[in-house]
């Protein structure tokens, strides 16, 4: 047998092996093309309460403290801005008080989860707080306005696909103040069931 023939035989063997590795090897987690100080994600959603429908808006910072190769972990700030197009008829049990207006700003601050699969589909969900400020208007009470400082909880899940460099899908979530004055006459109104549609470009 040649001498030579066995070291190349090695060789060619730990090559291919090496090679068999790398190719088998999984991606890398992506860096996103985002930088942190710009949004890398939008809500546009809706609450439902009470008989009340209050679209909002939010748009989304996040800060990723772990990147795995399908799940990341990270710190979400949220702007927000709702306002009621469908209010209670009245907000006084036995009384005609109509309310004609709800505004509802927040800065929510949140722990969020999100699970990317190979196949596009992603799954996640978030849950935060922060201060909210709501103002409400009224016809025919002991008040025509009211305006308050309170806090807001809230959590929503998310499911949805990932279309090249960007996340589009539905989420479901549920909202509630605390803090507030029992003799508030619209902390009935704030928060409550939330669905909406994402975006999301990290």
């Amino acid at each position: 047998m040649n001498r030579s023939f066995v070291p190349c035989l090695v060789f060619t063997l730990c090559a291919s092996v090496a090679a068999s590795a790398q190719t088998r090897r999984p991606p890398e987690p992506e860096q996103s093309p985002t930088p942190a100080w710009l949004p890398r994600g939008a809500f546009l959603g809706t609450f439902i309460r009470d008989g009340a429908v209050v679209p909002e808006v939010r748009l989304q910072w996040q800060v990723v403290f772990f990147q795995g190769r399908t799940d990341a972990l990270g710190l979400l700030i949220e702007p927000t801005a709702a306002a009621a197009v469908v209010k209670p008829d009245t907000v006084v049990e036995d009384a005609n008080v109509p309310m004609t207006s709800l505004q509802l700003y927040s800065l929510m601050f949140a722990a969020g989860y999100t699970s990317r699969r190979s196949s596009g589909l992603e799954w996640g969900f978030q849950v935060g707080t922060g201060p909210a400020w709501f103002r409400a208007g009224f016809r025919g009470g002991s008040k025509d306005r009211e305006s308050y400082w309170v806090g807001l909880l809230d959590g929503r899940a998310r499911i949805g696909y990932r279309f090249s460099s960007v996340s589009l899908g539905l989420a479901v979530g549920y909202a509630d103040p605390y803090n507030y004055k029992r003799s508030s006459l619209a902390r009935s109104y704030v928060g409550g069931l939330q669905l909406g549609l994402y975006a999301d470009w990290r």
